[in-house]
């Protein structure tokens, strides 16, 4: 702590220069550590964390194993690549190498839970065609397809839409929270 701010402090609070009281100290957090993933990024964890993302047109995918009490994500902008190297901006690579990583520990029990895909750009809504003003929907087809192929039961799912979501998770519950943020113009 700033020692000027410190020293203010204690003068407010009565006490001389440099005694502190156990409430003075700064609590460190009881609950999980948040993980906050961003377009192209995905997360597993085998001990408890709050898996966190805003999403707009991006989808994210949770994965919840209530065997082995581990939950993932990824957080995806595109639905396909068509070439280049795998990247997990994605959704096609992002899903799959997520579910290649739970696999890898042993999971057989995933569940899904899906969320965003909203249409973003008002100018765009309504052209036909228009691959830039369906995206959030294509980017939700797509998970949905993989979750159906893979045959993943979907236990939750808020899609499409014209807002953004914030959307947690805790890992090793599944629990899920989700909060809409405004409207597509920015408005609230």
């Amino acid at each position: 702590m700033d020692r000027t701010i410190n020293t203010v402090q204690e003068a407010v609070a009565g006490r001389a220069p440099g005694s502190w009281l156990a409430s003075d100290r700064i609590t460190p957090q009881t609950g999980p550590p948040d993980v906050y993933l961003h377009p192209g990024q995905h997360h597993i964890a085998t001990s408890p964390v709050i898996l966190k993302m805003i999403l707009g047109s991006c989808v994210g995918v949770f994965f919840f194993d209530r065997i082995l009490a581990i939950g993932g994500a990824t957080h995806f902008m595109l639905p396909h690549q068509r070439t280049g190297l795998p990247s997990p901006r994605y959704g096609d690579v992002a899903i799959k190498q997520l579910l290649e990583e739970f696999r890898g520990l042993g999971s057989r029990h995933l569940e899904a839970k899906i969320f965003g895909g909203a249409s973003m750009l008002i100018a765009l809504r309504g052209l036909q065609g228009s691959h830039i003003g369906q995206i959030g929907q294509k980017n939700a087809e797509t998970a949905l397809e993989i979750l159906a192929k893979e045959r993943i039961v979907i236990t939750e799912k808020n899609l499409l839409d014209e807002r953004c979501r914030k959307v947690s998770m805790v890992s090793n519950t599944g629990a899920t929270t989700l909060e809409f943020v405004g409207n597509a113009d920015g408005n609230r």
